[in-house]
């Protein structure tokens, strides 16, 4: 009986741990809320009168995590865009790394590469960075510097000098997984793909089935602060209840040892 109790204060810690967890990262850019799931634990005997499955309590299964899109924050910078649909954006580490991600707070480096708010590069749907010249020379040979950058629905980057001429340097690239929950998250935001997954399909936004960017927009996190604030009563009252019925088993443990 202690044990099954104890499975059942394990299962509540999960649960209030995996709420928890979304709660602290509900102002978190293109975050994705997890729950935890469970299955039942039946013993391996079954009576022979009859075909009775003996419950020997709950156990963890995993964090499942919902990626329904979360709602846009309008912010009007020119490198903040979201996906409307499908899609994360791939991002370079220095050391090569290629992951994922749904937070498109995008600024430029002092090179002018086009990066994340972790420092990592974003690339183009071919592989490549993305790098913005700050001054260009004109057909008169003459200094042009950066003057805007504008980021359209398909994801092309512009660049606009200061005569109005404007230059694609490539277009963001967006990568759909076959089952994208199966998803190893490697950060608050970031993700890589695993063998139940699937690899990654790269493309442009707006082709096929890939989602279209939205400019000057973050994509929020997908926690609903009221319905984790229910749950964590819940799952608090849960575990309460589990280590009431824990204590009451063992002063009953030693009063019958006693």
């Amino acid at each position: 009986m202690i044990n099954i109790i104890r499975t059942g204060l394990d299962a509540s810690n999960k649960e209030i741990s995996a709420i928890s967890h979304n709660l602290a990262n509900g102002s978190t850019i293109g975050f994705k809320r997890s729950s935890a799931e469970f299955t039942d634990v039946y013993s391996q005997q079954i009576e022979r009168r009859a075909n009775i499955d003996v419950g020997l309590g709950t156990r963890f299964v995993s964090a499942k995590r919902n990626h329904q899109q979360g709602s846009f924050i309008q912010t009007n910078g020119a490198l903040d865009i979201a996906i409307n649909g499908n899609g994360f954006f791939l991002t370079k580490a220095p050391d090569g790394t290629i992951s994922y991600t749904r937070d498109g707070s995008f600024t430029m480096d002092s090179e002018g590469n086009i990066i994340s708010s972790k420092g990592d590069k974003i690339l183009s749907e071919i592989g490549a960075d993305l790098k913005i010249p700050f001054q260009v020379i004109n057909n008169k040979d003459e200094i042009e510097s950066l003057a805007e950058v504008r980021i359209d629905e398909n994801g092309a980057v512009n660049s606009i000098y200061s005569n109005g001429s404007a230059t694609v340097v490539g277009n963001v690239g967006l990568a759909v997984f076959a089952n994208e929950t199966a998803l190893k998250q490697v950060g608050m935001n970031q993700y890589k793909p695993t063998p139940m997954s699937g690899a990654a399909k790269v493309g442009i936004a707006g082709e096929n089935n890939f989602g279209r960017i939205q400019s000057g927009a973050l994509e929020a996190s997908n926690t609903d602060a009221t319905a984790e604030m229910a749950k964590m009563i819940k799952a608090q009252q849960a575990f309460s209840g589990s280590s009431r019925m824990l204590q009451a088993e063992a002063d009953i443990s030693k009063r019958l040892m006693g």
